[in-house]
């Protein structure tokens, strides 16, 4: 099968066109043609070489979304015609989907809504997957809880901020334009444009002591705007937190950090953590379906080399507003 393969991974890595033959399939996967896929951080960490859980035949993306051709002699969920969303590979020892086929472990799975389009569907899994964990495993977020969204626009931020709304807590999150702002706004969402106000006005202007739960989706120096934010005792949940920081404000006020890397699941092969994702998908996908939260498709890529090459090389230098879809 044809794919888009890293030749060395590293600040001058390169895609290359490759044919590849698909291995046996395990008995608890299912494989399936890819329809589209998205880019995630991780996906360009491990490209440039700064993630070292990178795929070892060269094929990046966990995202995917498309129709089962196989499934493995142990699985009963699925049939071959099935359309179906998951988070399975694109790391370690499995390909992902910059490829026309790719073998997922049949509990990450789902199947599609039919009321999901492609793009849609294969923008959703790994921030789903985030969102959903950030918010009712790690934050445990209760209706009435004061959430604050760090890069509230971003591909996992602007479903945090949905998600949060729709589990009745009062959401606030950060935007760095007004056209950012508009579409929080728009959701119910609070809004704090960091860039004119500091952390110590926001809380001021709002009339409390900080919040319940930081969501950081931002990681590096914003981790110190997030000890300000936080009330005494409060939770901050990172997604993104390679970076060396003072925690003395940290200490200072009880806080509590958890560092999220949702892959860790699939890399271990943690069977009960990875069923609990697929519920966690399976519930995000419904809410797309039916119209409670939005995804938002910042831009599709075409599947050829230039078009890979150009997004990869932009992506952590740029702000997004949504997703990056590869179709």
């Amino acid at each position: 099968m044809k794919a888009f393969a890293v030749d060395t991974y590293g600040e001058q890595a390169r895609f290359m066109e490759q044919e590849i033959e698909p291995g046996p399939l395990a008995p608890d996967e299912i494989r399936i043609k890819v329809e589209a896929s998205s880019i995630n951080p991780l996906d360009t960490k491990m490209f440039t070489g700064k993630v070292a859980v990178a795929p070892e035949n060269g094929v990046l993306q966990g995202d995917v979304t498309g129709t089962v051709v196989a499934i493995g002699t142990d699985v009963t969920a699925f049939e071959v015609g099935d359309a179906i969303i998951a988070y399975g590979g694109g790391l370690g020892k499995r390909g992902g989907a910059l490829a026309e086929q790719m073998d997922v472990p049949a509990v990450l799975a789902i199947k599609k809504p039919d009321a999901l389009a492609w793009e849609v569907a294969g923008a959703l899994p790994i921030i789903g997957l985030t969102a959903m964990e950030a918010l009712k495993e790690r934050a445990k977020v209760e209706p009435g809880m004061r959430v604050y969204v760090a890069g509230g626009t971003g591909g996992v931020g602007h479903l945090v901020v949905q998600l949060a709304k729709h589990f009745g807590c009062d959401v606030t999150a950060s935007a760095s334009s007004e056209e950012k702002a508009a579409w929080l706004q728009k959701r119910g969402v609070r809004i704090h444009l960091y860039k004119q106000e500091t952390a110590e006005a926001l809380l001021e202007r709002l009339g409390h002591d900080g919040f319940d739960v930081i969501i950081d989706t931002v990681g590096g120096d914003h981790l110190q705007e997030s000890f300000k934010l936080a009330r005494d005792r409060g939770r901050i949940v990172s997604i993104a937190t390679r970076t060396t920081q003072d925690l003395t404000p940290m200490h200072s006020k009880a806080l509590a950090l958890e560092a999220m890397f949702v892959a860790l699941p699939l890399l271990k092969g943690k069977q009960e953590e990875m069923k609990t994702q697929s519920d966690h998908l399976q519930s995000v996908a419904n809410l797309a379906a039916n119209g409670t939260i939005e995804v938002v498709i910042e831009k599709t890529v075409e599947r050829t080399i230039d078009s890979l090459q150009a997004a990869y090389e932009a992506f952590d230098n740029e702000s997004h507003f949504g997703k990056v879809v590869v179709r």
